[in-house]
C-alpha cells in the first residue's frame, strides 16, 4: 500500500475485503480528512480548497483499494470516467451512479437509502457529500491522481 503521508490503510482494506461497504465508506471519509489535514480532521469533513494539497500517491492507494475489492465498480477513477461520459453534468452523473431516486430524481437520504452492496451501480461508492454543492466532488474528480 503506497503512501506519502504514513497513513495506515489496513483498517480500510480489511473493511473492503470483508464487504463491509458502509463501514468502509465511513473509514474512507475519515481517511480523506486525515489527508486534508488537521483542520479537516477536527471538523470531520473536507473543504474543496484542501483537495489540491492531498498527495496523489495516497489518493491513488485509496482508489486502487476501492477498485480491487469491488471488481472495478467503485472508486474515484470510476466516478471520474462516468462523470466525463455524462459530459460533467451533475444531474446525469448522480442518476447514473444511483445517488438519486424516484421520478423526480430526489437525492437519496444518507445513510439509509444508499446501496451498501457489491452490486450497487458502478460509481455508487465512495460517497462524497454534495449537499453543500459539488465543488468538493469536482475537486476530487479533477485531482491529478485520477
Amino acid at each position: 500500500l503506497r503512501r506519502q503521508m504514513g497513513v495506515d490503510y489496513a483498517p480500510f482494506k480489511a473493511l473492503l475485503e470483508a464487504g463491509e461497504w458502509e463501514k468502509a465508506d465511513d473509514e474512507h471519509r475519515r481517511l480523506m480528512c486525515v489527508l486534508a489535514g488537521e483542520d479537516a480532521e477536527d471538523r470531520e469533513w473536507v473543504y474543496f480548497t484542501e483537495v489540491d494539497n492531498m498527495p496523489a500517491t495516497d489518493l491513488r492507494t485509496i482508489d486502487e483499494l476501492w477498485k480491487f475489492y469491488s471488481n472495478n465498480r467503485f472508486g474515484f477513477s470510476v466516478q471520474r470516467k462516468i462523470w466525463i461520459s455524462q459530459k460533467k453534468q451533475w444531474a446525469k452523473f448522480f442518476k447514473k451512479i444511483d445517488w438519486t431516486t424516484g421520478e423526480n430524481g430526489d437525492y437519496r437520504k444518507f445513510p439509509q437509502e444508499f446501496q451498501w452492496r457489491a452490486d450497487a451501480a458502478p460509481g455508487h461508492m465512495p460517497l462524497t457529500n454534495a449537499l453543500r454543492g459539488t465543488q468538493l466532488l469536482a475537486a476530487l474528480l479533477e485531482h491529478p491522481a485520477f
